[in-house]
């Protein structure tokens, strides 16, 4: 099977972000037996993208399309693929007509993919995080069944533990030549796939099974789930088989952990969320004084963090806080329960659009251990999606 990948947009084109996505297809691809032959980066042309899709269409049985699905005036990427398909591209409703939508991701963003002339075309959102779920979940499996590779292979996913000191936990395991381990780290946290080729289903499932076994024999409680899980949501199922609640304010992230939180079914049965974005709002909703630039922000921080616990009346409050400052950034995740206030904080020094996820990854991680260390229960969520 051969594969392009074509990465879509001007930032892209002229460097000023770093195209991580192909290179994690790259490093993916090797596990569904493909050979990825082009990566080609295109800006926000319609015409140019429509060439490029209809060059890939030609010497390619796979097509990736990363990016520009949104619903800004340069993203061309569904006319595009419409155009290069044959057809009719919907521009009220934003969507090709006969494609095959991917239902594994929420928001404007929606993937989808289209059989031309025997070459598949596969358009995924740019955001790294969305887009790497989708393959996972969706897409990878889905080439695979087409294939009827006698090969399968699981997906553990970790938090907690840096990829490197996962790589020298896993390094005494005794690897047979048709197994094999692969990494990919992303904002805090690490996908682990275990891969093996068998000559039938049954000794494939038996020898993940064994590889399973011993991955989380070495790694423990960082292994929050598997395949389609995400932590937030392994987190929020922790909470409901504890009777917790939880109540999350944030202040310079966007939202972002909160809005991870909002995608879980039923999140408000047990997570209390605020719309605060800077500091004097928190001030003043909890009715403190605004931080002063001289006062010890830390304090601070652990006391408006026990008002918000206190104020909702809720088990458990987090305060999630990214600063920045001529030295640097520092994200700080704050704590609350009846235990006291517990702190995390790291520095980052990455590209400036992953801040905002490592942040809320800090955040997810913190309430990730604590759950481990005072609650019961602390198995992920098994959720099963396919197209």
């Amino acid at each position: 099977m051969k594969v392009e990948v074509v990465s879509i947009g001007t930032e892209l084109l002229m460097s000023d972000v770093l195209d991580t996505n192909s290179a994690y297809i790259s490093r993916s691809l090797q596990t569904v037996g493909a050979e990825l032959i082009y990566k080609v980066t295109v800006g926000d042309n319609l015409e140019r993208i429509t060439e490029a899709f209809l060059v890939a269409l030609d010497r390619a049985d796979v097509v990736f399309a990363i990016g520009g699905l949104g619903t800004a005036v340069n993203d061309f990427t569904r006319a595009a693929a419409a155009a290069a398909t044959g057809l009719e591209y919907d521009p009220d409703e934003n969507e090709v007509i006969g494609a095959t939508l991917i239902d594994v991701v929420a928001g404007n963003s929606a993937p989808f993919f289209i059989n031309a002339n025997d070459s598949l075309l596969f358009c995924l959102p740019g955001n790294r995080r969305e887009m790497a779920y989708i393959l996972e979940t969706a897409v990878f499996p889905y080439l695979q069944r087409q294939q009827q590779l006698k090969s399968g292979w699981v997906l553990l996913r970790t938090v907690g533990l840096v990829e490197s000191s996962i790589r020298e936990m896993l390094s005494d395991l005794s690897l047979a030549a048709n197994q094999k381990l692969s990494f990919d780290s992303y904002a805090g946290q690490t996908n682990i796939r275990l891969s093996v080729e068998a000559n039938n289903e049954r000794e494939i499932e038996a020898q993940l099974t064994n590889l399973n076994h011993q991955v989380r024999s070495r790694l423990g409680d960082h292994v929050y789930g598997e395949g389609n899980d995400r932590l937030e949501s392994a987190i929020l199922n922790m909470l409901r088989l504890n009777n917790l609640k939880l109540a999350v304010a944030e202040c310079n992230t966007s939202r972002f952990l909160t809005r991870a939180l909002v995608q879980v079914p039923n999140y408000g049965s047990v997570v209390e969320t605020f719309p605060f974005e800077q500091i004097p709002d928190v001030a003043s909703y909890l009715g403190v004084p605004i931080l002063d630039t001289q006062e010890d922000f830390s304090r601070w921080s652990r006391h408006i963090t026990e008002l918000l616990r206190l104020k909702h009346d809720t088990d458990l409050s987090l305060f999630l806080y990214k600063q920045i400052s001529p030295g640097g950034v520092q994200l700080s995740s704050f704590l609350s329960s009846v235990q006291g206030v517990s702190v995390t904080q790291r520095s980052f020094g990455g590209h400036p659009e992953s801040i905002n996820q490592w942040a809320c990854t800090l955040g997810l991680s913190h309430l990730h251990r604590w759950l481990l260390a005072h609650a019961v229960g602390s198995s992920a969520l098994k959720t099963s999606q396919r197209f």
